[in-house]
């Protein structure tokens, strides 16, 4: 049974100076986009702490009784981390988490009401709809005095997932990430919300926490764990690319591999349906890489303030800055790839519909040249048996003969002689 829409969390006063002024309406649309789990069986939150000392507390939680008694404890310790991971059952699976679940934990970290925003993009679904939206990343540090920043975002990417028969497939997959750094604490408060229960971005944050070097330097500068998730998958794109560039090479026509369009026309018809569907894959990338672009902007931003507010040296914020700057170029080379593959699919595709109308055209005139020449045939056929009739007609009468016979009853002479 689906639960009734929790009262709005304690922390969600009104705010004119907020994108969600009115949270209610966020609720609202979660509830009927079907993105939170009806199932109280499958619910699942995996909740991590990590505290001064670095001693690493893992725990996953299925009830919402069990989820209050780590919501009520303290906010992270100094130079502490908790990290909180919302998975779905699979990509097009409402996140396992019940609204009361997702109002507590709203409540415990005091999140702005703009993390509604992310949980939007991770609802039941039935078709591969809002594939090029991933919504525009939020920036705020105007709360409690300029001493929290907050930052929130939708990164889509690239994934090459395993089949059933051994051949990986290439899918579109979205993760949702909220951090909350607190100046005074130096701690962070994370919310991750997954595709899946277990995915690579999880395995090598769980790696990095639990080992002594990595965790050291990710504690250099509070953005860092971001690049975990980026340097996971923002890599895939180039693959994905050239995994849809091979797909349409051999069928295309413009490639000189190959004149395709000499073949019939069930080959022009396959190979018309396979550069239409890479031309469909690449469909959602632009507006993907625009919204990808946004977000390393708005990392910039977050970077700045915590360098003028003395929250990481200005080494590590100048790596931080050409670390951020090397993403753009890669995003900008990953937009150009895209666009020179979708005109090469839409030439391809262009061509092949040609080849198609043509070779059509020629069986139609074929078939009309054919059905003229029988027509031509019938009508001279026709004529001939038309004259053949008229000589009869004309010629008949003057040479008809009579017959006799000299037989007795017969009507002919004697001896049998026929007369003319």
């Amino acid at each position: 049974m689906i639960e009734s829409t929790p009262a709005l969390p304690a922390s969600y006063p009104f705010d004119p100076f907020s994108l969600a002024a009115y949270p209610q309406d966020y609720w609202a649309r979660a509830e009927s986009r079907k993105c939170f789990q009806a199932d109280k069986s499958k619910v699942e939150v995996n909740w991590t702490e990590v505290d001064s000392q670095r001693r690493v507390t893992r725990k996953r939680i299925t009830t919402l009784a069990e989820l209050s008694t780590y919501t009520n404890q303290n906010p992270p310790a100094r130079d502490g981390l908790r990290i909180i991971g919302i998975p779905q059952g699979n990509s097009w699976r409402p996140l396992k988490i019940t609204p009361d679940m997702l109002s507590n934990i709203i409540d415990s970290t005091r999140a702005s009401p703009e993390i509604l925003e992310l949980f939007l993009s991770f609802c039941q679904r039935t078709l591969p709809v809002e594939e090029a939206f991933s919504g525009a990343p939020f920036v705020r540090w105007n709360k409690d005095n300029n001493s929290v920043l907050e930052i929130a975002y939708v990164f889509k990417y690239a994934f090459q997932k395993p089949t059933e028969d051994g051949v990986s497939s290439w899918v579109l997959r979205t993760t949702g990430v909220y951090q909350k750094y607190d100046q005074k604490t130096k701690s962070s408060t994370w919310i991750f919300m997954h595709p899946t229960t277990d995915c690579p971005f999880q395995r090598r944050l769980t790696d990095a926490l639990v080992s002594t070097d990595q965790y050291a330097r990710l504690m250099e500068h509070p953005l860092l764990m971001h690049n975990i998730l980026f340097a996971t998958y923002f890599p895939n794109w180039r693959d994905y690319l050239a995994y849809n560039q091979a797909r349409v090479l051999p069928v295309s026509p413009v490639t000189g591999l190959v004149n395709r369009t000499h073949g019939s026309l069930d080959d022009n018809h396959r190979n018309l349906a396979a550069v239409r569907s890479v031309e469909y894959s690449c469909a959602p990338l632009q507006a993907i890489f625009r919204s990808t672009r946004e977000i390393f902007d708005k990392m910039h931003l977050a970077n700045q303030f915590l360098e003028d507010h003395g929250q990481a040296g200005q080494p590590k914020t100048e790596a931080m800055r050409q670390l951020l700057d090397n993403y753009l170029n890669h995003v900008d080379a990953y937009s150009q790839s895209a666009l020179f593959l979708q005109g090469q699919t839409a030439r391809a595709a262009q061509l092949l519909s040609d080849a198609i109308s043509f070779k059509i055209s020629i069986t139609t005139q074929a078939q009309t040249d054919y059905m003229l020449d029988l027509t031509v045939s019938t009508s001279d056929d026709s004529m001939t048996v038309r004259v053949i009739t008229i000589v009869t007609l004309i010629y008949l009468p003057s040479t008809f003969m009579a017959v006799s016979s000299n037989t007795p009853g017969d009507g002919l002479p004697s001896g049998g002689k026929v007369s003319i």
